[in-house]
């Protein structure tokens, strides 16, 4: 046997303002929209044509109904979706003049922003971390904003090194110093996985090093090995 939840209600107050919502502001589809008579319709959408879950607009019919309207769940965040491109969908967020409860955080579990929908409910996007068992490596390069201050850099990094070799998800964590550019640094770093390094990124030891306002970054990315 094998059972599903195929869709939930999400009360609205109309159709077609509802429709233009999530289709043309969230980029939804539109699955289904039936009429069954002259107060009520049939309305489904989803995320895309691939979903396995949908959202019913219902629109409310009496007054208690009504007054639940963007709170069906007390002021808790109602409804998370999942993406795979969290920049792309935070960013069309933005330009849709959605409005942004919580604003990006990464958590241990991924990157999560909360929003409001038209109507006021509370969504989670989510974008989870993958690889989550994979060894995550990572290149940076800085400079010194001001020549004169090398030398307090190079303190601040080996205080910094330091810190960040005690953490319990760190396994490598070098800085090598450009001889053709003493101002520049590189920075070399493996991390039992990706959460780790987003736990180092949010340590306190990073921020306090970066507080100090001595370096800027030239470039930073993920890598991996090859071989």
């Amino acid at each position: 046997m094998s059972t599903k939840i195929s869709h939930i209600s999400i009360l609205i107050d109309d159709y077609d303002k509802a429709i233009e919502f999530y289709t043309k502001k969230l980029n939804f589809i539109l699955l289904e929209d039936t009429f069954i008579d002259e107060n009520k319709r049939w309305v489904k959408v989803a995320p895309n044509k691939l979903s396995e879950f949908s959202l019913l607009l219902a629109k409310a019919s009496n007054e208690i109904q009504k007054s639940r309207i963007g709170n069906q769940t007390g002021g808790r965040v109602f409804l998370f979706m999942n993406t795979s491109d969290f920049e792309t969908d935070y960013q069309n967020l933005k330009k849709n003049n959605i409005k942004i409860i919580r604003e990006p955080k990464t958590e241990s579990y991924g990157k999560v922003l909360v929003f409001e929908d038209c109507y006021g409910n509370l969504w989670d996007l989510i974008e989870p971390f993958e690889n989550k068992t994979e060894k995550f490596y990572s290149t940076g390069i800085i400079k010194v904003v001001e020549k004169e201050n090398v030398e307090k850099v190079i303190k601040a990094l080996i205080e910094l090194k330091q810190n960040t070799r005690i953490e319990t998800g760190n396994i490598t964590f070098e800085v090598q110093q450009s001889k053709e550019n003493p101002s520049e640094f590189i920075i070399w770093e493996c991390f039992e996985n990706e959460i780790e390094f987003q736990n180092h990124l949010n340590s306190k030891h990073l921020k306090d090093f970066l507080d100090l306002g001595l370096i800027e970054f030239v470039k930073g990315y993920p890598a991996q090995n090859i071989g």
